[in-house]
């Protein structure tokens, strides 16, 4: 080969890798916000494990490598700072001491412990009612001022509509209204819940002014509940504040601080995750797959399972979690060092051409995915593969099994409510991610809905 034939094929290599890189810019950019599945795609085709300078990130985005990554407590934590260290937990987060600041450590698994079982099995059943209730009394008014209205005059109204802005008048609404029910909050304070928990949301973005808004709304929401903890302390209830306050694992119960930070952690991030999964599951019926709502969830509305599962799958509300390394990992021939940042694409690993046929096409229908209960380990006795939506191993989401039932028994509600429910408008924007550096996940920015009257 002569050296011109050398330069000439130099160049077209060089030319290809041009092609195919990635500048981390584009994690910051509109299109991302509004379709970050080509940049997946990518990622997952020609750049398995991507290394972010801009962002100081490693990137994992096939679905095997993310499964990998969450089974591996060994090699990859959650957690930044040491829980034995000089920092004082809670001081710099949001919500205040929580088991998302802890790690792998033991801590973390004390935390966790001690209420995971609140939100499962037998202890779930007894809160059914309350979500059943909620849903209720929204649907018969469709109106923020619901509580202060009399069922007829709800009734009447609600029947008179004829349409519904779907995420400000009810998601929006619903979970954060069933959660403080269910931690026994006082209903007439309601509104001030959703207050706090909207700044709560905008403060888990790049600090600043979202962040200033957060610690206020939590030291407001700390006040606030410093009298009702001593109270169920003395005299407790059935509802959920009580169970944590008198929760125990091994003898241990948690502190007032910790107590206070899993109270902001559940109305926040189990109000936010469920408002939007809500949206995101009755959007694709009536954008991504009319076809499907309309000859099989009409027919079968159990449906609505499937429905809520490949949402979680096809676009979750949360697209990544993440992690650092504690120590050199070889992965895909690269070598990360110990103590880097590790970003989980778990929507990208969910759209992974390697494990779902067709992965870019919403079907609830699908042969190749487990529709049931969520389980921590992944594996599932039908041999499909689950949504990575919720996580998986050690820190796999506490709430899942609370979101499932909300999500379902909110749509099985409101289709039930809703006669003929369709789109108000021909086109709409899709689900899109909030604004760079606030706080929040995935989901329509509004959904007009219309239905006969």
């Amino acid at each position: 080969m002569t050296a011109t034939e050398e330069s000439v094929n130099m160049d077209e290599a060089i030319q290809e890798q041009l092609r195919l890189a990635i500048d981390p810019r584009e994690f910051d950019g509109p299109e991302f916000r509004r379709d970050p599945f080509p940049l997946y795609k990518r990622l997952r085709d020609h750049h398995p494990i991507y290394q972010d300078l801009f962002h100081n990130n490693w990137v994992v985005s096939r679905y095997d490598d993310v499964v990998a990554v969450f089974q591996n407590n060994d090699d990859f934590d959650r957690g930044v700072y040491d829980p034995k260290g000089d920092y004082e937990f809670g001081r710099r987060h949001v919500f205040g001491p929580n088991i998302l600041e802890y790690g792998n450590s033991d801590e973390h698994r004390f935390l966790r412990n001690v209420v995971a079982d609140q939100f499962v099995g037998n202890r779930l059943q007894t809160f059914l009612p309350f979500i059943e209730q909620i849903a209720h009394e929204l649907l018969t008014g469709f109106v923020p001022e619901v509580y202060r209205k009399s069922a007829d005059d709800l009734a009447e109204e609600f029947a008179g509509t004829g349409e519904v802005e779907l995420v400000g008048q009810f998601c929006n609404q619903f979970p954060i209204r069933v959660i403080s029910n269910m931690l026994g909050l006082p209903r007439e304070d309601e509104d001030t819940f959703v207050r706090w928990y909207q700044h709560l949301i905008e403060g888990l973005g790049f600090g600043g002014e979202h962040l200033a808004r957060g610690l206020q709304a939590r030291n407001e929401m700390w006040a606030y509940l410093d009298p009702m903890i001593r109270e169920r302390e003395a005299n407790p209830t059935e509802d959920l504040v009580s169970r944590i306050v008198h929760a125990e694992f091994r003898g241990q119960r948690m502190n007032p601080d910790e107590i206070k930070g899993f109270i902001a952690l559940l109305l926040a991030a189990g109000g936010d995750t469920t408002e939007k999964a809500i949206a995101n599951m009755w959007y694709h019926m009536l954008y991504t797959r009319p076809d499907q709502f309309e000859h099989e969830i009409k027919r079968d509305p159990s449906l609505w399972t499937n429905v809520f599962t490949e949402m979680m799958r096809y676009d979750p509300v949360v697209h990544t979690q993440g992690r650092h390394t504690t120590r050199e990992i070889r992965i895909h021939g690269e070598v990360i060092p110990e103590r880097a940042n590790i970003v989980m694409y778990l929507a990208a690993g969910n759209r992974d051409e390697r494990v779902f046929k067709d992965p870019d096409t919403f079907d609830i229908l699908r042969n190749d995915l487990h529709m049931g209960r969520e389980l921590r380990s992944g594996r599932y006795a039908d041999g499909k593969h689950g949504h990575l939506g919720f996580g998986m191993g050690q820190h796999f989401c506490m709430g899942y099994a609370m979101a499932r039932q909300e999500a379902i028994i909110a749509s099985t509600r409101l289709f039930e409510a809703m006669k003929n429910p369709r789109p108000k408008f021909r086109d709409h924007p899709g689900v899109t991610s909030p604004a760079t550096g606030s706080g929040g996940f995935r989901t329509p920015e509004e959904l007009w809905i219309e239905f006969d009257v």
